[in-house]
């Protein structure tokens, strides 16, 4: 068994079958997959992360929680291929399955449209005051923007180029996330409050006061659960997404930014800007593992083949490179300025780094 495996039999008993033959696959992808490109910067010493030495991609497959979405099988080369000047703050970047970027620009009031290949500025979104997350829908040519000091949502029509509408907000909206089923946002204000907003409707369905919110939000795959950072309360919240009410608390103490929910459901991942990264098996609720940094971590994004989480380490300048079931640092993209929010395109081979010193980075 754990010649096969990798596992003893007491591990494989506990993890289930589904897990047993999942991991059998991942042993067979591994053996015969090609190493990855060692384009990456070899990375400065960081504490290895702590708790169970065995691979967290391991967890046991429970009805409600491994519900898998389709991922690609990619993953960038980790080289910082080329820059693209943007003046007025570049904070959050999306890229669309057409290969179409898109960046908001805090103190421009403005979205960026961006082509990838080769990469240039295509065009600009005119949007409310201080634009600051963008979230694309998978069904359609349109994309939410939370637009902070107007206390909107901005509706925007990507095929058009043009803000179509807005859904009033109460206070700043900060940090978005769609449903799965892209039929509602959870949007969160600089009132403490988290809303829920019908996308049909187009309006503020449902509210709740959670205290001390930022932009890190996120959405289980399954739709049942969305998970909200709580800043300098140093907690993550798990909120039940039909009534909004807290089912648990992940206590992780310092200050808690992005949230990132695995692919199949299984594990969170969370920034920290006290200088580390959590990873938290969620059937469970056990914290699994703490990389630390030694300087604060702000963004996070988990590349479309779930093999590498980006880390971006806002005042060092640079964006870290994980292996995902290892939580080992293996390279380190030296960005300079203030790297922000990182996306990955649909093939997983590139991503973008956008910096709120004025410029967005390609990643091939």
């Amino acid at each position: 068994m754990q010649r096969v495996t990798g596992l003893r039999w007491s591990q494989v008993r506990r993890a289930g079958l589904a897990a047993m033959l999942a991991r059998f696959r991942e042993r067979c992808r591994d053996r015969f997959s090609s190493p990855r490109p060692r384009a990456a910067t070899p990375t400065r010493p960081v504490a290895a992360a702590a708790g169970p030495r065995e691979r967290l991609s391991w967890a046991r497959c429970e009805p409600g929680w491994a519900e898998p979405r389709r991922v690609s099988t990619g993953h960038p080369a980790a080289v910082l291929s080329e820059r693209l000047s943007v003046a007025g703050s570049p904070f959050d970047v999306a890229i669309a399955a057409d290969g179409t970027a898109y960046l908001t620009r805090l103190r421009a009031a403005a979205v960026e449209c961006l082509a990838l290949t080769p990469f240039r500025v295509t065009g600009s979104i005119p949007t409310g005051s201080a634009p600051t997350a963008i979230v694309l829908s998978s069904s359609s040519p349109r994309a939410c923007v939370t637009n902070q000091f107007t206390e909107e949502v901005a509706l925007i029509d990507l095929s058009r180029l043009q803000q179509t509408g807005t859904i009033p907000v109460r206070g700043h909206p900060l940090g978005a996330v769609l449903s799965p089923d892209g039929r509602k946002l959870y949007v969160v204000t600089n009132l403490d409050r988290l809303c829920a907003i019908s996308i049909d409707a187009g309006r503020v369905v449902a509210s709740i006061p959670v205290a001390q919110v930022c932009t890190g939000l996120a959405v289980h795959p399954s739709g049942r659960w969305v998970y909200v950072s709580t800043w300098k309360v140093g907690l993550i919240l798990e909120l039940d997404t039909q009534t909004l009410q807290i089912t648990r608390r992940f206590t992780v103490g310092g200050v808690a930014q992005d949230v990132v929910v695995s692919a199949d459901g299984l594990m969170l991942y969370a920034a920290n800007e006290a200088g580390w990264l959590d990873a938290i098996h969620l059937p469970t609720g056990r914290q699994l593992a703490k990389v630390q940094f030694g300087t604060a971590a702000l963004s996070l994004a988990v590349s479309p083949d779930e093999a590498v989480i980006y880390v971006g380490l806002l005042f060092a300048g640079r964006v870290v490179q994980l292996d995902r079931p290892t939580l080992r640092v293996f390279g380190s993209l030296d960005t300079g300025g203030k790297p922000r929010r990182i996306a990955f395109d649909a093939t997983g081979r590139t991503a973008l780094i956008a910096n709120e010193a004025g410029w967005v980075d390609l990643v091939r």
